[in-house]
């Protein structure tokens, strides 16, 4: 299976923006990786931008994070249509280590005092507002990755059109049921949908969602920099399709993926990932196992622990379970 080029640099840097509560000490890396000339490629987003706000929780009372030491949080945030996410960093034993919160960015910035306002989402990873993160949990905000910012991440010559996806770059999200296109405007900078006639650019790529990239007419690079998560990564998976990423600059097999029998996969469940001309697909077979034995079709030996995916490749999964909740740690 052709593999997406993955190089991680890693150093030291600290983020103390004025606003903080903590300096955060993030690992910064950068992925690479070739896109292909009119052809499909799988691309998914690890890394992390930058932490805008570090601390530690002081209550919770509903969507309501009040955090220790700090003041005019609602500063740091820019207005909508910029979006943002709460992330529980520590402790590695807290019941909440990887849960992901919207953030509700016009209350928190109304607020403008110690407390960080939750919103409600299909991208949380838990009940915001009865999380209960007790006194002295870790947690960081950030920026979402938008689609404005995975166009910047593109070195090459960009094709857009006002009209049609068949003439421009496109970003393909998967919606549970079928692969919907986003493409690139004329202007080089809008993307737009058959769907509403908005400009899609601020559109969120929330972290765990891969997208199907389609380059129009000549290759390209994407190079993504960010922050590395120290984390563990919560993943929520739901029945039916989903496009996913993983949560770290990490190679991974079915099972490290958290595709396991014991980790609440089922028979029949399935992996797919884009080879740049169709999908390869991985089914787990036979429960009788902790693991099960996921099958690719071709090869006798279960692919259990063969490398199916990278940090800077989106993989397709079907389940057959209600859900399936992910976590998978740093190391």
């Amino acid at each position: 299976m052709k593999k997406m080029n993955l190089l991680l640099g890693t150093l030291l840097a600290t983020v103390a923006l004025s606003h903080a509560v903590d300096s955060y000490s993030d690992v910064v890396g950068y992925q690479k990786a070739t896109l292909p000339a009119n052809a499909y490629k799988g691309v998914g987003i690890s890394l992390l931008n930058p932490a805008v706000v570090s601390g530690s929780v002081s209550s919770q009372g509903g969507y309501v994070v009040s955090l220790s030491g700090a003041s005019s949080l609602g500063a740091s945030l820019e207005a909508a249509p910029a979006a943002y996410y709460l992330e529980v960093t520590s402790p590695t034993n807290s019941p909440n280590i990887g849960d992901r919160f919207e953030v509700d960015v016009a209350a928190t910035k109304t607020a403008n005092n110690a407390t960080v306002v939750l919103a409600a989402s299909s991208r949380n990873t838990a009940n915001a507002s009865s999380a209960s993160l007790a006194a002295g949990t870790g947690v960081v905000v950030r920026k979402h990755v938008t689609f404005d910012q995975f166009r910047a991440s593109i070195t090459g010559t960009l094709r857009g059109d006002d009209n049609s996806p068949a003439s421009a770059d496109v970003i393909y999200l998967h919606n549970g049921i079928s692969f919907v296109p986003f493409w690139l405007g004329a202007d080089l900078q809008s993307w737009l949908s058959n769907d509403d006639p908005d400009d899609h650019r601020y559109d969120v790529i929330a972290p765990g969602q891969g997208v199907l990239f389609y380059k129009r007419g000549s290759a390209a690079t994407f190079t993504s920099v960010g922050s590395v998560r120290n984390n563990d990564f919560k993943q929520s998976l739901q029945a039916g399709y989903q496009m996913s990423a993983t949560g770290f600059p990490k190679s991974y097999s079915p099972v490290q993926l958290g595709g396991s029998i014991d980790q609440g996969w089922r028979n029949g469940d399935k992996i797919y990932v884009h080879n740049g001309i169709s999908f390869t697909t991985y089914t787990l077979l036979d429960d009788r196992s902790a693991q099960g034995f996921w099958d690719d079709g071709e090869n006798p030996d279960p692919s259990n622990d063969v490398t199916v995916v990278d940090g800077a490749t989106s993989f397709l999964t079907k389940l057959t379970v209600p859900s399936v909740d992910i976590e998978i740690k740093p190391y």
